[in-house]
């Protein structure tokens, strides 16, 4: 999914927000001062954006993949077997079995699990049921069939000295060291207890895994190199968004805030044409005041 990924950075969002107010100007570095009152304004909008639930108002979201690490016999799994605490929705999974190979499961929906016959039928996972909630940490994962027997995944210790599980076979190298290798999140996922020391040139291999991908609510922004984890043309709206936030600090005349603002409302209805208000060009201007 990487071509759907920001590559904008923290500061360079708070720089471009700053120069549409005219508080920056040419190669001019921002104060240490501004940055920190900047970048407390843009977290205070994340976090807003993760109170929008509805569909007349939904909130920008991010894109994670993660490996379940799946057991013997297991049906529905919690945070407290490692399924991620922030799942907003599913977009895509896939069963892959101890040789590494992956297969799409289907996602299905409330109606179409419960029409499931036989909810403890064992074998290869051929789809999957999440059990939502309002509160993200407390949904439940169900997998269909569970598998019978599943392999034992190696475990190692990271550079960081954290223990990491493999999901994905492979004999190990300097470009899969967990935490340092260039791919390491290929093969490796933060998980797991009492793990030997990495060693290059050793065969680590994987249990049974569920690879899901999925939406989530968007991560603060807490290093100046952090980015949005969102799609690029996202960027566009968190830059003016900002821009209108801070527009009153550095005393921006009024007009030129409800510009800024329109600039925004236009951004986000580019993202979300369903919230687009509808009705005579002359409520949709009142719309900006």
């Amino acid at each position: 999914m990487s071509t759907w990924d920001s590559n904008i950075t923290r500061n360079e969002l708070v720089n471009a927000a700053l120069r549409k107010i005219g508080a920056l100007t040419g190669t001019q570095a921002v104060s240490a001062d501004k940055l920190s009152r900047a970048v407390e304004a843009l977290n205070l909008i994340i976090r807003e954006e993760d109170l929008k639930q509805t569909e007349q108002s939904r909130s920008l979201w991010a894109l994670s993949t993660k490996a379940l690490i799946l057991t013997a016999n297991g049906i529905a799994y919690t945070t407290t077997e490692g399924l991620s605490n922030d799942i907003r929705e599913l977009v895509s999974a896939s069963y892959r079995d101890t040789s590494g190979d992956d297969v799409p499961v289907k996602i299905l929906n409330e109606q179409q699990y419960n029409a499931l016959a036989d909810k403890n039928e064992t074998g290869d996972v051929e789809s999957v049921f999440l059990k939502e909630n309002k509160t993200l940490a407390s949904q439940v994962l169900y997998v269909h069939p569970a598998p019978t027997s599943v392999g034992t995944a190696s475990i190692a210790q990271g550079s960081d000295a954290l223990d990491y599980t493999c999901i994905m076979g492979h004999t190990s190298a300097a470009i899969s060291q967990p935490i340092t290798g260039q791919n390491w999140q290929t093969y490796w996922q933060l998980a797991g207890s009492t793990a030997t020391g990495w060693v290059t040139g050793t065969a680590y291999t994987n249990g049974n895994v569920l690879m899901y991908t999925f939406k989530r609510p968007l991560y603060d922004f807490d290093a100046a190199g952090d980015n949005p984890d969102m799609p690029q043309g996202w960027n566009r709206y968190l830059i003016y968004r900002l821009a209108e936030d801070l527009a009153p600090e550095y005393g921006i005349a009024l007009d030129e805030r409800h510009w800024l603002k329109a600039q925004w409302l236009d951004a986000y209805a580019m993202i979300f044409p369903s919230t687009k208000v509808k009705g005579t060009e002359r409520r949709n201007k009142g719309l900006f005041y």
